[in-house]
């Protein structure tokens, strides 16, 4: 399973989430690659000491022209159960390459116009990417970094949401200091101290992200399945 992190702006959470995603299948033993693709190198950074990072957690840093061949290296080699892939905040080749190898794009975003907007920009992008191969492309909006105190700012956002016609997880991922700590710390939730409230609130949002996730997978397999 190759999922992609994708935005075209900065300071979405993409690497927040990369390695919070990374850690929710790593908790359960399966082996995860983190393909940091992001010039800063920030997931890479924090995952760095290997005596501090979950075993299962694997990182890359490949040059983004050679993502390609990269993951076919990975496919032949250490055959990862997950491959996450953490693309730079720009308009790249290396965004369409990694969208058009991925068998879903997540597109983070909390809901601030900016945020909302360049994720319209990018479901643009990934659908154009989809059509030069006559394919239907698999991605959602992940509402991220969301404030606990509602808003009619928030409302309005959702709405704009609705009014673009982004499909988005159910999920939502709140402003917690447990997702802040992951670049202190190099542990994601699932592998930090759970009987601390932010860390046993994140460990069960990132479950129902994962719960979102799979029923998604599960229900394109069931329509390529009626399809074929």
């Amino acid at each position: 399973m190759i999922i992609t992190l994708a935005s075209s702006k900065g300071g979405v959470g993409k690497s927040t989430l990369t390695g919070c995603l990374a850690g929710i299948w790593a908790s359960d033993g399966s082996t995860v690659q983190v393909v940091d693709l992001d010039s800063n190198r920030t997931v890479s950074r924090w995952f760095g000491d290997a005596s501090v990072r979950p075993k299962t957690i694997g990182i890359s840093t490949p040059d983004p022209s050679q993502l390609t061949e990269h993951l076919a290296e990975l496919a032949r080699t250490t055959a990862p159960d997950v491959i996450l892939i953490d693309v730079a905040g720009t308009y790249e080749r290396a965004l369409t390459v990694a969208v058009a190898r991925a068998h879903l794009t997540l597109i983070p975003a909390s809901l601030t116009e900016a945020d909302i907007f360049e994720a319209s920009r990018v479901a643009a992008h990934i659908t154009s990417v989809f059509q030069a191969f006559s394919r239907e492309p698999l991605y959602r909006l992940v509402l991220n970094r969301v404030q606990s105190l509602s808003s009619s700012a928030a409302l309005y956002a959702t709405l704009e949401i609705a009014r673009l016609g982004l499909p988005r997880l159910k999920t939502r991922i709140m402003q917690r200091a447990a997702y802040e700590e992951v670049g202190l710390s190099g542990l994601p939730p699932h592998f930090a101290d759970r009987k601390r409230p932010t860390v046993a609130k994140a460990v069960e949002e990132l479950d129902l992200l994962r719960a979102d996730i799979e029923a998604l997978f599960s229900a394109e397999h069931i329509a390529q399945g009626a399809a074929a």
